[in-house]
This record gives C-alpha cells, structure tokens and sequence, in this order.
C-alpha cells in the first residue's frame, strides 16, 4: 500500500451519477465503467477472461498500479458464485502525465483492464451465473474524484466451452496488444550511488543497437523518483538505464516493472513494451538517498491549466527525519499551551501537588510513567490512522473525533472524571489522574492513564510545527511516520517530565493540604466545560437523537457515580445492589450512542444569499469546493480557503480572534474576498485530500489566494491566526472598484 497518496483537490460529487448502479453499464460525470465477458457462455471448469472496460472523458485520467507521485490505482472486489475465482487485474502499458515537478502513470480516453476468470467443475450446465464487481477509482483533471460502480453480468453455462463473442472480440484483441510482453532475454539491476541502474547485457544480443530509448515503470511504490530523468548510456555488449533512487530504495530479489523501448525499425520506430524482472543483488540496497526522502505532498493534473493551491505548496520537499522529529517535539511542546489540553492540566497540577512530599526517586518514575502514557497511546493512535489510511480511508490528525460515537464516549469519560473531582465518587485513595479511577489507586497506573487522557484530549488541537511534522509523516513509511508520533507524544509530556526530574521546580509548588480538596472540586469545571464543548460538537456530527442519546447517557454515568459510592458504605446485600445498578448504568450509557449517535444529521442548507456559489464575497462562507477555488484562481479574484472542524479548538479559537474582527470583515468586503470553508468535522475524502496536497494531515489550515495582483501562488497563513495576519494577507489586493 503506497505510504504516500497525494492527490490536487478532491471532490467527491453527489450528483446520482456519482452512486452505485448495478448493470454491466454504469456512466459517472466522468468515466462510463464497462464489465464484459470474452465468451457467450460459461462451461464447468473453464477459464476464461473478462475486462473492465473505462472511456474516460477527455482531459481526465485514471491510474496505472503504480500511480506514480500521485493517485490511486483502480481496484476490483468481485463477488462470484461459489466455487469460482478472479485473478489480478493484468495491467496495460501505462501513459505517463508529466505536471512538473511531477510525474503519474495511468490512462487517458480509454482503458481496458483484463481478469481471468475460472468457473468450478462443477458447475451445471443448463443454468446462468451472475459475475459482480465492485469498481474503484480515481479520475483526475484539475480536481481528482474518487469513484465506483457496482458492476454485473449474467452469463449462461454450456456443456462445452463457451465460444468468443464476436461482438466483444475486438476489445480483446485490442487491449492484449496494449499489454507488455516477456522481457527479450535477462536484465540485472544495482544501486550505484544514488542512482538504480538497470542494465540489458549482451543476451540480448541484436537488440541492443535498435534501442533508441528506454523508459522504466516500476511496479513497486517508492522505488524511484519518477520524475527524475531516466539516462540511457551505451558499451560495446550493454544498455544501462540509470534513474534517481526513491524514498523506498529497492530490496534483494528482484526489480518488476515495464521497460518501454524506443527500437530502430526500418526508416522508422516502434514502441516496444516488455515486462521484466531484474535481479538484483541488494549492492546498496535499502539505502536512503541523501537528504532523506524527497516526496511532498502533490497533486495530478494532466494538463497545464489553471494553476491551484497544490501546484505550488505540493512540491516543496520533506524535511530529513532529525528536522521533522524536531518539529514534532517543539509542536508537543507548544500543544500543552492548547485550548484542548488546558482542562487536563488540572489533573497533572493536582499530581504535582500531591507528591510534593514524595522521595525524588518515586516523583522521577510518575514522570517516566505518565510520559509512556502519552507516547504509548499516542503510538497507539499513530498505528490506527496510519492502518485505516492503508485501507484505503481519507482520515488524518483527529480522525477519531469525526466518530460520533468516540466523541460520546469521551464525553463520558471527561463527565465521570469531572464527578470524581466534584467529590461524587472515590475511587481508592485519591485521584492523582483519571487512572486512579480505573486502577483503584495505583499511583503509578494513575500516572499512565493520565497520559493516555492527556492524549486523547490534545488531539482536536494542532499546534505550530506539529502540521507539518505529522503531515509529512503519514506520507512516508511506517517506521518513519511512528518516530515522529513519538517524539509529538514525548514533546506533549515534556514538560511534566521537567517537574518530576528538577526539584527545584518542585519545591516552588504549594504544600499539599486541606486547600487541595477545594482546589480539586475547582479543577471539576474545566473538565465539565470540555465535556459540554464536546456536546456542542456531537450536536454538529449528529441527529437530535444521537445528542439526546448522549444526553442520557450522561445522567446514566451520574447514577452510575452515585450507585458506586454508596456501595462503598452500604451492608452487604445493599452493596450488591448498588453495584449492580452502577453497571447496568454504565453498559446503558454505552449502548445509547452506539444505537443512535451514528445517526446522521440532516445537512445544513446553504445560504444563497449574495449571488450565485463562487460568486459571493464579503463575509459570507460557502462550502469548499475545489472546482470553483480553480475557477477564482484562474480568475485572479482573491480567496480565502479556511479548513476547520468543529472539534478543533485551535480552529474556532482562531476564528473568533480573526475572522469576526470588524476590521478584518471590512477587508473582506472592501477587497471583494470569497470566502470559502472546508467544514471537518464530519469524514470528507475531498478535504483529507486538499489537505494531503499541502502536506497536512489535519486542521486548520488556511488557504489565500490571489493576495497580490498578478500571483496565483497560494500562501498559506499561520496556524495561530490573528486579525493583523489575515489584514496583512489581503493588503496588496485591489479593492473591489479597482482594475486587477
């Protein structure tokens, strides 16, 4: 699975051509999808081939297996009758796009994708069979949208083998010739520098003098830069084909791909594409091109048109590994400063305080332990978004937040922590972190848990470095990705870790005492507030029942406090019934949301007001959509592109200070700004990508456009906006009455 997806601009259209339709026919806005049969019927036991049959609209492009630095390759998931199976798809000879700095493999106008087929032997004859397949894929222009179809054929079975179908046999015909054929004789490959070589030897004997050109498709992801020239150099009894190694610098075995040769025939040439396998020895294999790896966040287009946001940002290159790991602490570091980690910080106070009293040695293995809280949980999120990213999900930083169900259950864990600090329930002998509510009063287990909470509440926030360090993280390898997690994980507890090593800093604390019972039940509205913030967030995720259903589940967590403190001084059979209503509170508590918080909201309607979409400006927002920020661009009109979500603290904090600022409202509607907001909160595959196209992996971001006359190159604004940064953004634009 690539470890980087860079995509310009998603859009994921609703119009009803967009939805799964069953027939062998299904037309999007942008690809009419065609699943047929080679033969008229099917015998017991046959193989036989069908194809996957794409006429792409002019302008537009789908992709190869390998994308190249950009896109996703087309993908079947059959569905067949018992007993028969589907081979890969066999892939044509691809076409490649060239949008410098970049460079994609794929298809244009028109794509056939072959599968074999094999039925069972014991298949009947005299009956039908239904072949089903779901179809993905990615079309790109100056946007790209990801699309499927729900493909299906009936075919009848025959006693002997099914003839060729003359109405499709030229289809066939056409797309295995499409196909490379096996390579002339064998080809070796090395690493020499940071260059991989593929050399033809003498074995191939008269061919090597036909050979004009060569250009090589790499089957596996990374392997090289495809954009990088491909040098040909010649020797008396070999061909060598040289190119800049990748971010994932081929293993032993072998190197696969399809070498496309230039030959001498006659007066002229032909174009001969050949399937090859290389071995290779692994001389200098697995290591990484100096300065690390050279991938940034991109997009595809494949033409020259209106230059857009990604063209511009998505080339810059990544950082080395030791500036990200940098970023990603610095970025930890400043996220304890966040909105979204503020209430926590009243639990570690209270920590603090109360080991005061404690040997050094004790306070200094909390500290080690509260930050293996944070780094192991953060690690722990790391890994699911980078599995369900590999799945093929449009997720990044605080995917789990566009959960409504997670946001319940946070809800609920941030309301019973706020109850133990308001004194309604005690676990054990104290509350030195939210663990001690699920440890009985390990401190030491208090400590870890406390860090997991820590975690869980800082990630609807983003801070500055840390965009860019976890954005360019989900785009590389595993490994890479999960040191910068942790080193984001071992920023973020940072500065706890400074408390519990220097006593200094210790004993500037206040002596524990009975103040700190008064302190605590203070410390309880903080965490309330989270709570309530995270309501209002559910209520923008979700119905009116999944909120009620919350809501509920709430009152059921008090009851279920309640039941469990009186237990604690009741007789035995009251103790028993006490605690088995604490339970039955809490597993109906967790039912609710998981029957109605997924229940989705009715979408918000969009003002019309101000003129047709794309038109508007001044300080109205319109939903984003990447057709119409080209549109603008090319235009010259400037606008301003604000990627935010609901549960993202930094972002409606920033919203606040900035955009509602009278004085930044005048400068909107004096410099004639379309505003347009890429609303997160809820999954949106169109937005994960605009955001993969300028190296992030979450929000906010903000986008400016056309700020001086004559510049379509976007300018990204800082992720703590002010009202002076967004005045500042806009000063050269022409007003509204004047000539761009």
């Amino acid at each position: 699975m690539r470890t980087a997806k860079f995509w310009l601009l998603g859009l994921l259209l609703a119009s009803p051509a967009a939805f799964p339709l069953s027939g062998n026919v299904v037309a999007t806005d942008n690809v009419k999808a065609h699943l047929v049969s080679e033969v008229s019927a099917v015998a017991p036991g046959q193989s036989f081939w069908v194809a996957l049959e794409f006429t792409i609209r002019d302008g537009w492009h789908t992709y190869w297996r390998n994308p190249g630095d950009s896109g996703q390759a087309t993908t079947l998931k059959w569905q067949l009758p018992p007993g028969f199976t589907a081979g890969d798809i066999v892939w044509a000879t691809p076409h490649r796009f060239e949008i410098p700095p970049l460079v994609n493999y794929g298809y244009a106008k028109h794509a056939v994708h072959l599968v074999n087929i094999t039925a069972p032997k014991s298949l009947q004859a005299g009956t039908a069979i239904v072949l089903a397949a779901k179809a993905g894929w990615l079309v790109c222009s100056d946007v790209c949208i990801p699309e499927n179809a729900e493909l299906q054929m009936k075919l009848p079975v025959s006693a002997s083998s099914g003839a060729i179908d003359p109405a499709d046999a030229g289809l066939f015909t056409a797309a295995r010739s499409e196909l490379p054929s096996a390579q002339l004789a064998p080809t070796t490959a090395r690493i020499q520098g940071d260059q991989l070589v593929i050399a033809l030897g003498k074995d191939w004997g008269a061919t090597l003098p036909q050979i004009k050109s060569l250009a090589f498709f790499p089957y596996d992801e990374g392997g090289i830069e495809y954009a990088a020239p491909q040098t040909l150099t010649r020797s008396p009894d070999a061909v060598e084909l040289a190119m800049k190694v990748g971010y994932q610098p081929p293993q032993p075995g072998t190197v696969r791909g399809v070498l496309l040769a230039t030959e001498q025939s006659g007066n002229g040439t032909v174009t001969v594409p050949m399937e090859i396998a290389a071995s290779f020895s692994g001389a200098g294999a697995g290591q990484q091109p100096k300065g690390g790896p050279r991938f940034a966040p991109a997009t595809a287009t494949a033409t020259a048109t209106a230059t857009t946001a990604t063209t511009t940002t998505g080339a810059k290159p990544i950082a080395s590994l030791p500036v990200l790991l940098a970023f990603a602490v610095l970025g930890g570091l400043i996220l304890n400063l966040m909105p979204c980690v503020f209430p926590v910080l009243s639990i570690k106070a209270i920590g603090l305080v109360q080991q005061a009293k404690e040997h050094p040695a004790a306070v200094r293995a909390k500290g080690l332990v509260f930050a293996a809280g944070v780094i192991s949980s953060m690690l722990c999120l790391a890994a699911a978004l980078l599995a369900l990213r590999a799945a093929g999900e449009q997720i990044g930083w605080g995917f789990q937040l566009q959960s409504p169900l997670f946001v319940t259950l946070l809800v609920y864990l941030l309301f019973a922590v706020g109850l133990n600090l308001s004194g309604v329930f005690e676990v054990g002998g104290g509350l030195a972190g939210v663990g001690d509510g699920l440890t009985r009063g390990d401190s030491y287990r208090a400590s870890f848990f406390t860090g997991v909470l820590t975690t869980l509440v800082a990630t609807p926030c983003t801070a500055p470095f840390m965009a860019s360090a976890v954005g360019a993280a989900l785009t590389q390898p595993p490994a890479f990705a999960l040191s910068v997690f942790a080193a984001l994980g071992f920023g973020l507890a940072l500065p706890y870790l400074l408390l519990s090593f220097a006593p200094w800093m210790r004993r500037a604390l206040p002596k524990p005492g009975a103040w700190m019972d008064t302190l605590k039940q203070a410390f309880a509205f903080p965490i309330y507030a989270s709570a309530a913030w995270l309501l209002w967030v559910l209520a923008q995720e979700t119905s009116a029942f999944g909120l009620g259903a919350a809501l509920a589940g709430a009152i059921l967590i008090a009851l279920a406090a309640w039941a469990y403190q009186k237990s604690k001084s009741s007789a035995a059979p009251g103790r028993v019934a006490a605690l088995a209503t604490a339970t039955l509170a809490v597993l109906l508590a967790i039912l609710l949301p998981v029957r109605f918080a997924d229940v989705a909201a009715a979408a918000a309607s969009v003002s019309a007001k101000g003129g047709q979409s794309g038109d508007r400006s001044g300080d109205e927002w319109q939903p984003y959509d990447a057709s119409q920020v080209a549109r603008l661009n090319a235009a010259g009109r400037p606008l301003l592109v604000n990627f935010t979500a609901s549960w993202c603290l930094t972002c409606l904090v920033n919203e606040r200070n900035a955009f509602t600022d009278a004085a930044v409202q005048a400068v909107f509607r004096d410099k004639g700004v379309t505003l347009m907001k890429g609303d997160w909160t809820n999954r949106d595959p169109a937005i994960t990508q605009a955001l993969a196209s300028f190296g992030r992996a979450g929000v906010p971001l903000y986008v400016v456009y056309n700020s001086k006359p004559g510049s379509t190159e976007p300018v990204i604004l800082p992720q703590l906006l002010t009202a002076g940064a967004v005045q500042s953004a806009f000063a050269d634009a022409p007003s509204r009455g004047s000539t761009p």
